[in-house]
């Protein structure tokens, strides 16, 4: 049956990167099963990454609406990444220190004034834009996606204000997300986030992640809770390449540095002759200002750095390589995101390797989609003859073989989410 859907989402078309695709993708398959879509977006968002291309991606049929809302200046939403070296080449350590003072300067005004993000001046316009909105069109149901977990408090008082069911989505998680971790130091700032979850959580008709494991622990707090991959639209098709290319795409922060990685491909370069011909290793997006500074990154010569590239464009460099690179994040006890450029590569039927510490969820679904392997941030020697082990079936004109699971398809997992909005 068909039900009026109002999704609220901070990042949409132009906006690139992984995030603004989950909800593209799942909006335009919710209308080819019938749905009537109506998107809650915002004018002039500060987008860290911009893809026009994706605006051709958007169905004609959804209603995509515009709220006007304050936004903060860019400066207040600390980004350390660089797109290429120059930075790093060229900054001096005064330039360097002052940045540390300022940019610590910076975490303290966010956490005494900005909670539970810098998006928190959107909240009202949403509420009210989407509340006269609602008299008029009579929403069955709202989604809210985080992050910027600050649209969950609109879902929540549209719900408590109007009685729209709400359903509330995390992309990635909140109170356990380990930009949270970096960026509040005070535990009363870390205890106030927990308890916002657990509200949010609770109150919601139902909830939606990205990994089993947030899932299985938001599900103590609301039964109604699913995991829900964002997946891909479209199998990548693969083409030969006179190279043994390493792929690694998107943002690489410094929590997320492989340095056995680099050490690894150092040392196979330096000695084996053949490898060191045939290996193209090329990262496309913005790496770390720190990760470009240590000395594992700084003594891989052999590799390329690319500034971000239109998804089209970056499905032209995934289908001519061999190993693709994803990492999760080197901190204790935050496992539980599958970053939503896996399914990317997934798509592709690559070889996967997965950087992450063991038992995390992108261990497991890297084992469960039989795409690859992952090791943990220290493991040297077992990452080493996996490599080499991919190069040596490249060089014996090896296929890989991997069948993609249809279950990741967008179209299927929309019909997933349609099941369970029959439900409520």
């Amino acid at each position: 049956m068909s039900k009026k859907i109002g999704i609220l989402t901070y990042y949409w078309p132009p906006a690139g990167g992984s995030g603004v695709q989950r909800w593209l993708r799942f909006s335009n398959e919710l209308v080819k099963l019938g749905h009537d879509i109506h998107v809650f977006t915002f004018k002039n968002p500060n987008y860290p990454i911009v893809d026009s291309e994706l605006l051709k991606n958007i169905d004609s049929k959804l209603k995509v609406n515009f709220i006007s809302g304050f936004e903060l200046p860019n400066f207040l939403n600390l980004r350390s990444s660089k797109p290429s070296e120059s930075y790093a080449l060229t900054s001096s350590m005064t330039d360097i220190s002052l940045n540390y003072i300022i940019s610590n300067f910076i975490l303290l005004i966010r956490e005494f004034f900005f909670f539970p993000d810098t998006r928190k001046y959107l909240i009202s316009p949403s509420i009210k834009y989407i509340s006269n909105y609602n008299k008029k069109n009579q929403l069955d149901f709202l989604i809210t996606s985080g992050p910027p977990h600050s649209l969950h408090y609109v879902g929540e008082r549209l719900k408590k204000n109007d009685g729209i069911k709400w359903i509330s989505d995390f992309r990635d998680p909140w109170s356990n997300f380990f930009q949270n971790k970096l960026l509040n130091k005070l535990k009363s700032t870390k205890r106030k986030h927990k308890q916002k979850e657990v509200e949010i959580v609770k109150s919601s008709d139902a909830v939606l992640t990205t990994s089993e494991s947030l899932k299985a622990q938001f599900k103590n707090i609301n039964k109604n809770s699913y995991c829900i991959h964002s997946g891909f639209d479209k199998l990548i098709s693969p083409k030969p390449h006179n190279k043994f290319r390493i792929l690694y795409t998107g943002s690489l922060k410094s929590i997320q540095n492989p340095k056995k990685l680099w050490t690894v491909l150092k040392d196979l370069i330096d000695t084996d002759s053949s490898f060191k011909k045939l290996v193209e290793i090329v990262l496309i997006g913005n790496i770390d200002f720190e990760i470009l500074q240590t000395k594992e990154f700084k003594n891989l010569e052999n590799r390329k750095i690319i500034s971000y590239m239109s998804q089209k464009d970056l499905n032209k460099e995934i289908c001519i390589s061999e190993v693709l690179i994803v990492c999760s994040v080197n901190i204790k006890g935050c496992d539980d995101i599958v970053p939503g450029k896996f399914f990317h590569y997934l798509s592709s039927g690559k070889k996967i390797v997965g950087i992450s510490n063991e038992g995390s969820d992108l261990e497991k679904i890297i084992v469960e989609t039989k795409s690859g392997m992952s090791f943990s941030y220290d493991n040297y020697q077992d990452l080493k003859n996996y490599i080499y082990k991919c190069f040596s079936d490249y060089k014996d004109g090896k296929v890989n073989n991997q069948k993609t699971n249809n279950k990741f398809l967008s179209s299927n997992i929309a019909i997933k989410i349609d099941e369970i909005i029959t439900k409520l």
